[in-house]
């Protein structure tokens, strides 16, 4: 089932298509993102949106990874004209308004995501880095945090903190703590991972 965290005031509606309609058309504009290279359509999870002026449209959000921990969710963003969409992995913000502004989320796969209002962040993580978007796009894109298994833990005020994969210490978990205003990192990287 998919999920949906409507945490930021939006100005728009969606809802998951569940079947194509019986007359074999929508009546609205079918949108891909991305638009496929090589080919008319591309799998993906399919939406309904609906702006404020009421202009509809099928969006159909490319999946980015097919293997779990890959999951689906929409979440709303910082900015209540956008609506973030994670298909299978594939991380995407959408001007609902105007579906041809997009941007695709730099962590890829995603594998969690966080809403923090109190910074108005989105917080984005895959196997071994974070990013986040803000009202105005990509805060920021943080550093390598570790070699794989990245895992948010908490996030405070002032930090997002977790723990990771490190082969250099078989058996222990490798702990971070970056600065949620920029991703810079606050622990040192481990001594053995490249930049």
């Amino acid at each position: 089932m998919l999920e949906f965290d409507l945490t930021f005031p939006h100005s728009y509606e969606v809802e998951e298509v569940g079947e194509w309609p019986g007359t074999g058309s929508f009546g609205v504009p079918v949108i891909y993102i991305p638009q496929p290279k090589n080919r008319a359509e591309h799998e993906g999870l399919w939406l309904r949106l609906k702006a404020k002026s009421g202009k509809t449209w099928i969006g159909i959000f490319a999946f980015g990874y097919t293997s779990p921990p890959a999951f689906s969710r929409v979440i709303s963003s910082p900015d209540q004209e956008c609506v973030c969409v994670v298909s299978n992995g594939g991380g995407y913000i959408v001007n609902v308004e105007k579906p041809e502004i997009w941007e695709r989320i730099p962590t890829i796969p995603v594998l969690d995501v966080r809403s923090v209002p109190e910074q108005r962040l989105l917080v984005f993580a895959d196997f071994i880095r974070l990013a986040a978007y803000g009202s105005k796009g990509l805060a920021w894109r943080g550093p390598r945090l570790c070699w794989d298994e990245l895992k948010i833990t908490k996030i405070t005020s002032e930090t997002v903190e977790g723990t990771g994969y490190d082969p250099t210490n078989p058996g222990t978990e490798t702990r971070f703590a970056v600065e949620l205003r920029t991703g810079r990192s606050l622990l040192p990287s481990p001594p053995s991972m490249p930049d």
